[in-house]
């Protein structure tokens, strides 16, 4: 049905509203809108016939509220409800004349858009409803440090949604939610709130259709998410798109999710008591599926390509171009999640298994399941067996140094050593002034990726961190002695005085203000530089002061470490002897046994098995790198291995960095002959090409760009 004049004028202006809004107020809120296109794809998926009542309570300008309304009007059908939430009063304005437009034109018998938070009890105790037929959001993706104090911060959105829970559930079914809002980390962003919210207000038997970036599957903190689609809704698609995708400014890939709310009666059953889980749909869209107007309209080229496009997806008849369709096992997805949150206490809650674990409980013997991603890197026929974790194997991941503020921490080598001296050129911060510093207070760290080439040819990294654990100013020398006897009783030396050159830079750095806006914010008042500091109070404590960074630890000083965004396939390097300081831009791996030396895990790591399971469980992002962080890599199943297995793996390893060429053929046929028991040594050879090839092909794909494709 053709829009009327006042529907299209709106519609028209959308795009230039966005357009008009800060960008400190779109970054700060999250005020990326989906598009009328996307809309449309999303909405065709999930508003069956029956939906009458539609609701977006991260609203927006009102895309999504339209292409729902859209398709109903589509379908000869007319929508009762089109509400919305939306915090922001000059958006919520926009979309609230959208709506009006949108019932003047007969798409909708009635619509509310409420200006405010989604998570204020009293705003959702206005919408007087028990739930809605379809509730279709884009949440905003705000990272925890954004959240404001006014309703916004990290503890206003639980409090709110634990008292949404308590007025809208009861009985088992509120213990279960309220567990969930109780256990979701307090670093996730403001999407995962956002994602139980719009959960809770569909009507069970309804829908909810999100769009997300595509790490609610591998950030720790969105697994109570997944959790909760496995728990209280049926999945029915998810729809990922490819490189160049759909959002051009995003820096992570997008996931259309589509789901059914289960009844109470259906999901108060525990998720491992259930016998099976159903199948659901993963559908990839690439770039060649678009054409005009319609993100899938080369592939569906009649005059309704969405509604097209949604028949076929739930009639799975033959292929078209530009999508890829594939079964997803909702089985293996939660033999995935279940190995990830075992430990969890919101879990174990949830799936009563009670408050207490012992301290080796079976859940160290079950098998170790294999990655989805990863075994589609695998031929067919392939069966891997005795795996393990790699935190089962005594293998460690984190990230390595975050000084806080680099600015300050971070200096360039500028000269020779002179003596016990050196000069160092601090960060443009400082106008890159020239400092005289004792070789002692610095220590060398792998900054970048760019510098990894150099590091590996031998040259060390010209960065240094300015580590002054042992030296204080001369007005902080009262203080350490005054704790004379602390020092002597936890048997370490004082502190030096820093020779006159150096104290100066530091007090100037004191009175240094990083942002412009925040004159009085001196870098000592950085949040992560302020807890530095401890004054002893009960005499057992030494000082510590904001310019000493806490002790450098295993995760700083790794054996191997890989940047955490990879421009190809992903790849480790490995640390000199002794170890050099790796900058939080990479995630570190080391070992708590001696069995696993550097050269061990190197080898292990640079295996083409290890490498397909990185490129798998890692997160694809808008410009095509691979975003690899430390969960990512926990992800990765390793064969079990003995001690004699990690000796000759050691040896492969110190052969690989000497540069034979054979070594990493070696490595490849061993990984895999350890995880593909029973194959002879030509058929782990043809997999090792097969895993390559797959591989290669991966990397090719999400870094295909528009004139690629």
């Amino acid at each position: 049905m053709p829009a009327t004049d006042a529907v299209g004028a709106i519609r028209s202006s959308a795009r230039s509203f966005e357009e008009s809004l800060p960008p400190a107020q779109r970054k700060r809120l999250g005020q990326f809108f989906t598009g009328l296109p996307l809309g449309a794809l999303l909405a065709h998926l999930a508003l069956n016939s029956g939906a009458r009542t539609v609701i977006d309570p991260m609203a927006g300008h009102g895309d999504l509220l339209d292409a729902a309304a859209l398709t109903a009007q589509a379908r000869g059908a007319r929508l009762s409800r089109l509400d919305g939430i939306e915090l922001d009063s000059e958006t919520a304005a926009f979309c609230g004349r959208r709506m009006a437009a949108l019932q003047a034109d007969e798409a909708a018998e009635s619509s509310h858009i409420l200006t405010g938070s989604a998570f204020d009890p009293a705003a959702i105790a206005t919408l007087d409803t028990p739930g809605y037929d379809l509730v279709i959001t884009n949440p905003p993706y705000v990272r925890y440090q954004s959240q404001n104090g006014n309703g916004a911060g990290v503890g206003d959105v639980r409090r709110g949604l634990s008292a949404i829970v308590d007025a809208r559930m009861i009985g088992g079914e509120r213990a279960l939610w309220q567990a969930l809002v109780d256990g979701y980390s307090g670093l996730a962003d403001l999407s995962v709130p956002a994602w139980l919210l719009s959960a809770l207000l569909t009507r069970p038997g309804g829908r909810l259709a999100l769009v997300v970036p595509a790490t609610w599957r591998s950030r720790d903190y969105a697994d109570v998410v997944r959790y909760l689609l496995l728990r209280a809704f049926r999945l029915e698609y998810i729809v990922a798109d490819t490189q160049p995708g759909w959002f051009s400014d995003a820096l992570v890939r997008t996931h259309l999710v589509i789901t059914r709310r289960l009844s109470w009666d259906e999901a108060q059953e525990p998720v491992s008591a259930r016998s099976s889980l159903p199948i659901a749909t993963w559908l990839q869209v690439g770039p060649a599926a678009a054409g005009g107007e319609s993100l899938v309209g080369g592939a569906f080229p009649g005059s309704e390509p969405e509604r097209d496009f949604a028949a076929w997806a739930g009639a799975a008849n033959g292929d078209v171009p530009g999508i890829e369709r594939r079964p997803f096992a909702l089985d293996e997805e939660w033999r995935t999640l279940e190995q990830r949150l075992e430990r969890k206490g919101w879990f174990q809650k949830a799936e009563n298994r009670g408050h207490a674990l012992p301290l080796f409980f079976a859940g160290d013997v079950r098998p170790t399941v294999v990655p989805e991603g990863l075994r589609d890197m695998l031929p067919p026929g392939a069966a891997p067996a005795h795996l393990q974790t790699i935190e089962q194997a005594g293998i460690r991941v984190s990230q390595g140094l975050r000084s806080g503020c680099n600015r300050f921490f971070y200096m360039t080598m500028a000269g020779d050593e002179e003596g016990e001296t050196v000069t160092v050129e601090a960060s443009d911060s400082f106008q890159n002034m020239q400092v005289r510093v004792p070789v002692a207070a610095l220590r060398p760290v792998l900054h970048r990726q760019a510098d990894m080439q150099a590091f590996a040819d031998g040259r060390g990294p010209a960065t240094r961190v300015l580590d002054l654990s042992d030296w204080v100013l001369p007005e902080d020398q009262r203080l350490v002695a005054e704790a004379a006897e602390a020092y002597r009783k936890r048997r370490v030396s004082a502190p030096r005085v820093m020779p006159p050159e150096l104290a100066s830079f530091v007090r100037l750095a004191a009175r240094t203000a990083l942002d412009l806006k925040k004159p009085a914010r001196f870098i000592p008042d950085l949040s992560a530089v302020r807890t530095n500091v401890r004054r002893p109070s009960n005499g057992r404590d030494v000082p510590r002061f904001w310019y000493m960074l806490p002790a450098f630890t295993a995760r700083h000083l790794p054996s191997i470490f890989t940047p955490r965004i990879n421009h190809g396939t992903p790849a480790v390097a490995l640390n000199t002897q002794p170890p050099v300081l790796i900058d939080a831009n990479f995630s570190t791996l080391w070992a708590d046994e001696k069995r696993w030396t550097a050269h061990a895990l190197y080898a292990l790591f640079h295996s083409s098995w290890c490498r397909a399971a990185m490129e798998a469980a890692g997160t694809p992002l808008g410009g095509g790198a691979l975003k690899l962080e430390a969960t990512h890599i926990r992800q990765v199943p390793i064969p079990a291995l003995s001690h004699g297995d990690c000796e000759r793996l050691s040896a492969l390893g110190q052969q690989l960095a000497a540069g034979v060429p054979s070594a990493r053929h070696q490595i490849d046929v061993f990984i895999l002959a350890a995880s593909l028991p029973g194959m002879n040594e030509n058929d782990l050879k043809k997999v090792a090409r097969h895993i390559d090839s797959r591989l290669e092909a991966a990397c090719a794909a999400r870094q295909r760009t528009v004139h690629d494709s």
